[in-house]
């Protein structure tokens, strides 16, 4: 199982994302999610944040595989957010994984990508909320709600 760190990637170009899981020969995955917000030194918003887009990240990257696992810390805890997947689809993968990250950590250059990502982020709330979708990751959600 090969793990990828999401924000080691966020000044790489999509190309160079594709290539490197291209070259690792590898179909199992353990995807994590550094945190940088927690209780109790940290806002609430900022939390829910982060949780929020973990949820997302979650909702995406289990789109990708029939085999989905993932991890949900505490919101005290410094430890990541990891998801697991195994796919054989390297293209799609790279895809998922350079949208999420540059959703998140966009600078000018992936602007509309930055916005696309809040879009559909929102859309994915409002299914949510409308009771139209149960999220993949419920226990993301959990602590989510929690720090509404």
């Amino acid at each position: 199982m090969k793990t990828i760190d999401l924000f080691y990637f966020k000044d790489s170009e999509y190309k160079d994302l594709y290539a490197w899981l291209q070259n690792q020969h590898e179909t199992a995955f353990h995807i994590i999610m550094t945190r940088y917000y927690t209780l109790p030194d940290a806002d609430k918003r900022k939390i829910a944040d982060e949780y929020y887009n973990a949820l997302f990240f979650g909702e995406k990257l289990s789109a990708l595989s029939n085999d989905f696992g993932y991890y949900t810390p505490s919101e005290y805890s410094t430890s990541p957010f990891a998801f697991f997947l195994i796919t054989n689809d390297m293209e799609q993968l790279a895809d998922t994984l350079f949208y999420l990250i540059k959703g998140v950590a966009a600078n000018d250059l992936f602007a509309d990508t930055f916005c696309k990502y809040n879009k559909e982020k929102e859309v994915f709330w409002f299914k949510y909320y409308n009771e139209k979708i149960e999220p993949a990751c419920k226990g993301i959600l959990h602590i989510l709600e929690k720090n509404i």
